[in-house]
């Protein structure tokens, strides 16, 4: 469905964006956007804040400056910073054995799998072999208990890169609960998000949920999924149906006890433009002298986070993925541009949450109308190319501020 030409669009783009702008209102208007909000930061520094559309297409509420939204697999960029933490401090090593931090992780021959490889998804622990339902994914300590006694994937479709959408993110909320004590939601609470001031949640609570967008689903967007959703492969079963993902009942997402739960691989929320703010501290920690005080992560621990780790085409899906060693996704191939080396992680539905080292910025594209990949959408791409163009024109500087 297209929005109507009298389609609400507020914020404030800086002097050069307008481009970006007018893509985010052609989104609305043309590319069956229904609500949204972009945002870009140098630093602390706004240069992108910009929402719009409706929040709740139930009420026609709008979308407001506060709107939270869930960023679905965009949590995972989320999670493996909150997890990268505890590696800066040295509690945690990406190449030990998670089972060092979780002893019962050993069972099942999982004893020499390394924190790098969940993160990455080259452990071979993409799914979940004992039977999960969408109310069991709700609870974290029954998945971890149910992941610590499962086995390793045999199949040799697991060799290298084989993506999960829920399991890794289980396995990272543990070992933080093991490693620190706290559980994760909290511990990001305190660690990064009350410290830095940003508006993002592992689930949220009565008091945010009239400012919670309501998600829905596009026609397109669950057939795409047919073949995974519905395959007889055991393996397809046990990774993409147990429990689906995206369950074919949208409503899943507006329920009380989903709204709530710590699922670290997608239910995260959140403002476009603490997500922005996030990333763009972390690329700025990311090319900061390595001997600076960093404003989230150390320069060391950012190289190894974004370094290159593991790119292959994943054998289930078909799709060419590249991890940085700390669990960032990266581009499949560097290219000139300011966007070139840019880190963080998608979300399914259209969501795109990044941090763009090579000049400083942190990106985010949030929406609540989730679309097919691909032709059917093309509203983050609309504005991650605008963005990139006019950063151009605009001589954005590798080490921030606008060349004069």
């Amino acid at each position: 469905m297209t929005i109507t030409s009298e389609v609400h669009v507020a914020g404030r783009v800086a002097p050069g964006f307008e481009r970006v702008r007018a893509e985010f209102e052609r989104n609305l208007l043309e590319r069956d956007d229904l609500g949204a909000a972009f945002s870009v930061h140098l630093g602390r520094e706004t240069l992108v804040d910009l929402w719009g559309g409706t929040a709740d297409a139930r009420t026609g509420a709008r979308w407001e400056r506060d709107t939270l939204q869930t960023i679905f697999s965009g949590s995972k960029g989320i999670t493996v910073t909150a997890l990268l933490k505890l590696v800066d401090r040295g509690a945690v090593e990406l190449d030990r054995p998670v089972s060092h931090y979780w002893p019962e992780f050993a069972a099942a021959g999982k004893g020499g799998v390394t924190v790098r490889e969940v993160v990455t998804f080259t452990g071979r622990l993409p799914g979940m072999w004992a039977p999960v339902s969408q109310d069991d994914a709700n609870d974290p300590v029954l998945m971890a208990r149910l992941i610590a006694a499962q086995e390793l994937e045999s199949d040799p479709r697991a060799d290298g890169i084989l993506y999960g959408p829920l399991s890794a993110g289980w396995i990272v909320g543990e070992l933080v609960r093991r490693v620190d004590g706290r559980p994760l939601d909290r511990f990001f609470r305190e660690e990064i998000a009350g410290p830095l001031d940003l508006d993002i949640h592992y689930g949220t609570g009565p008091a945010d949920w009239p400012r919670l967008a309501r998600t829905t689903y596009g026609t397109n967007f669950l057939p795409q999924f047919t073949g995974f959703f519905h395959s007889d492969d055991p393996l397809t079963r046990r990774i993409w149906q147990n429990p689906q993902p995206f369950p074919d009942d949208e409503g899943v997402w507006g329920r009380p006890e989903r709204r709530s739960a710590l699922i670290p691989a997608i239910n995260v929320s959140g403002t476009a433009r603490a997500f922005s703010t996030l990333y763009g501290i972390l690329a700025e920690d990311a090319v900061r002298p390595s001997d600076d005080a960093p404003l989230l992560l150390s320069r060391r621990t950012m190289d190894e986070a974004r370094g290159v780790y593991a790119r292959k085409t994943d054998q289930l899906i078909d799709v060419v993925m590249a991890y940085g060693g700390g669990g960032y996704r990266l581009r499949t191939a560097e290219r000139p541009g300011p966007d070139g080396e840019t880190f963080g992680h998608d979300g399914g539905g259209g969501s795109a949450n990044q941090a763009w080292p090579r000049v400083g910025l942190g990106v985010s594209y949030v929406m609540n109308r989730l679309i097919a990949l691909g032709p059917d959408d093309k509203r983050a791409g609309s504005l991650l190319k605008a963005l990139a163009a006019d950063v151009t024109d605009l001589g954005l500087g590798p080490a921030g501020g606008i060349r004069s």
